[in-house]
């Protein structure tokens, strides 16, 4: 074999005497065969001798495979060319018995540390699963689940083996098995994005394997069988996998097949299924809308006309992700009004439930496409929405506020003057609901355009009030001043208006008797330390003792406050100057304890989650 003139010859002789005594001839032939390098011949001759070893090959498939996936990526095209067609030879001679040998040494393949054996080991599932003739359905999932993971790989040609392999994996299985696979593909998913993302450092992401052209293809069978002729538990699933799945797949990738995937969800969602398939189909149609944007133009009328129907549902997160995916919709939308107009109607019936649903929806639209509702629905939006926070409900005078607050951005001069006005009004009087509704819209306001109020000429009445509110018997009240007050005095430092009245009040809030206003009081402060430390700083002899009494506060979450308000505010992580600054102001704290509070990591505490942390 190893003389050019004989080679053929000698080879024809093996196979023949192979076919009769595999057993005793292949274990003394492989190990010359397959010795590094790989030639062009050995590979043709390991292809050659498999088609007549039968299932005597099986015990040597780890001996055999790997050299060969190896050598698919040999320099050489023509040891790449005869390696690659023994490997498939060996694959699809490989019997009902070898194959409990062959799937785990290709499983092996797929999770090695070389990418050419990652790469060529995925090419050989999806030759095998679209070629071979046993049946291989029980070993599917176990490689759908590996191939997915796969997609994050570092190797872009092994991703694009990947996505092929499971292409024809998927395209092996039974169509009315797809949907018990829906699980394990939304683990597989969760997992190659996991992976991704802490390559990236937790930064969003997307699966190199969903960027590529047709990416969803193999998917999409998979959750339509599932919500298409799968039980309410089953749409469910599917529903919410196709979300997963979406969320991690490219804004281009996705547009080719936006329309399949849209029309099906629709329909279903306008069935008589249960509240969870609703809600997941809108959660997913909310990520479609996101990425799918102008592709999803012809069905505006029908996603728009569902998501309101939904408002009035029975179930709350149904609702409430109708609301949302209506504001997100409304951003696509030409026409605005006809939908405010809508919503501002239905305002004017049905229970608290559906009010707040509304509510939330309006704020959406409005902050979407704010800039296209007409002054005169404007106005009559600001009117409904005066009366409404007056209402008993907290959740509806709390959405009120917000859509106030979303809706004064848009609003001109004269409006906002008039706005302001009827704020300062009501929040003197008798009824708490109405006094908290004003200042929750206060509060909603400075968080969209603190400019308006700032630059207002009522700027003084209304600190004014918000002194006053700091003493209301409502410790609701109390919290929304604060919480205003608190924003205020960010925008103030970004743009270098007068912040020491400001500070003040929101040291007096720090000594309230609710920990919730204490504690509102305290993230504020820390807010504003991380807008501007600098100017915050020249306040720092009277927040110094005010933090410090608040670190020996008696309620747990107000400590915590209190520690994360200090780091930022004396900036305890830059250093001893710092340390020895803190220490020199928190006169009733040790060395020791300001030096414990140095070593806290710089980001926020889980326990507030606050408006004014995003804010900054």
């Amino acid at each position: 074999m190893e003389d050019d003139e004989t080679s053929a010859t000698a080879l024809d002789g093996l196979k023949q005497i192979l076919s009769v005594r595999t057993a005793a001839i292949l274990p003394h032939i492989l190990p010359k065969l397959v010795q590094p390098p790989l030639s062009s011949f050995n590979a043709h001759a390991l292809g050659a001798l498999a088609e007549v070893a039968g299932p005597g090959l099986s015990s040597h498939i780890g001996t055999i495979l790997p050299t060969l996936i190896l050598a698919m990526d040999d320099e050489d095209v023509d040891v790449q060319s005869t390696a690659k067609k023994a490997a498939e030879t060996i694959v699809l001679v490989i019997d009902d018995e070898g194959v409990e040998t062959l799937i785990p040494e290709l499983l092996r393949g797929v999770n090695d540390n070389q990418a050419s054996m990652r790469r060529g080991a995925a090419y050989l599932i999806g030759f095998l699963f679209k070629n071979s003739k046993l049946y291989l359905a029980d070993e599917a999932p176990d490689m759908m689940s590996t191939l997915i993971t796969l997609l994050s790989d570092t190797d872009n040609a092994t991703v694009l083996a990947a996505w092929e392999a499971f292409s024809r994996v998927v395209g092996s299985v039974p169509k009315e098995q797809l949907p018990t696979h829906i699980k394990l593909v939304r683990d597989a998913v969760s997992t190659a994005r996991d992976k991704e993302r802490r390559r990236r450092k937790g930064v969003p992401v997307l699966l190199p394997g969903l960027c590529l052209p047709k990416a969803l293809q193999p998917f999409l069978p998979i959750f339509q069988q599932g919500l298409i002729s799968g039980s309410a538990e089953t749409k469910e699933q599917a529903a919410e996998g196709l979300g997963e799945l979406i969320d991690v797949t490219s804004e281009k990738t996705l547009r080719e097949v936006v329309v399949p995937i849209t029309g099906p969800l629709i329909r279903i969602l306008g069935d008589r299924f249960p509240w969870q398939v609703k809600s997941a189909i809108l959660s997913t149609l909310t990520i479609i809308i996101a990425k799918g944007g102008l592709a999803l133009k012809p069905f505006l009328p029908q996603l728009q006309t569902t998501f309101v129907k939904c408002l009035q549902d029975s179930n709350r997160s149904v609702r409430t992700r109708a609301a949302s995916a209506l504001g997100k919709l409304s951003a696509l939308s030409t026409r605005i009004d006809p939908l405010v107009s809508d919503l501002l109607s239905m305002l004017q019936s049905g229970d608290d439930a559906v009010k707040e649903s509304v509510l939330s929806a309006l704020k959406g639209v409005v902050r979407h496409a704010g800039k296209s509702v007409s002054s005169a629905i404007r106005s009559r939006g600001c009117t409904l929405l005066k009366d409404l926070l007056q209402a008993d409900a907290d959740d509806v005078r709390s959405s009120a506020a917000k859509a106030i607050g979303t809706l004064s951005q848009y609003m001109d001069e004269t409006e906002t003057t008039d706005l302001v006005q009827t704020l300062l009004s009501m929040g003197t009087l008798p009824d708490w609901c109405t006094r908290h509704g004003a200042l929750l819209t206060f509060s909603s306001i400075s968080r969209h355009c603190p400019t308006k109020l700032c630059h207002s000429t009522s700027f003084p009445s209304i600190v004014d009030l918000l002194k006053d509110s700091l003493k209301d018997d409502k410790f609701p009240v109390r919290e929304a001043s604060t919480k205003t007050l608190g924003r205020l005095l960010c925008y103030q430092l970004q743009f270098g208006g007068s912040t020491l009245q400001l500070v003040q009040l929101l040291i007096l809030a720090s000594r309230d008797s609710s920990t919730e206003v204490r504690r509102r009081s305290l993230s504020c402060i820390k807010a504003a330390a991380k807008i501007n430390h600098s100017a915050l700083a020249t306040h720092i002899s009277i927040l110094g003792p005010a933090i410090g009494d608040t670190l020996k506060d008696s309620s747990s979450p107000v400590r915590v406050a209190a520690e994360r308000c200090a780091v930022h505010v004396f900036q305890l992580t830059k250093g001893a100057d710092y340390v020895t600054t803190a220490q020199k102001h928190l006169t009733n704290m040790t060395g020791l304890e300001v030096r414990r509070l140095a070593k806290l990591p710089v980001e926020s505490d889980d326990s507030e989650s606050s408006d004014d942390e995003r804010r900054t």
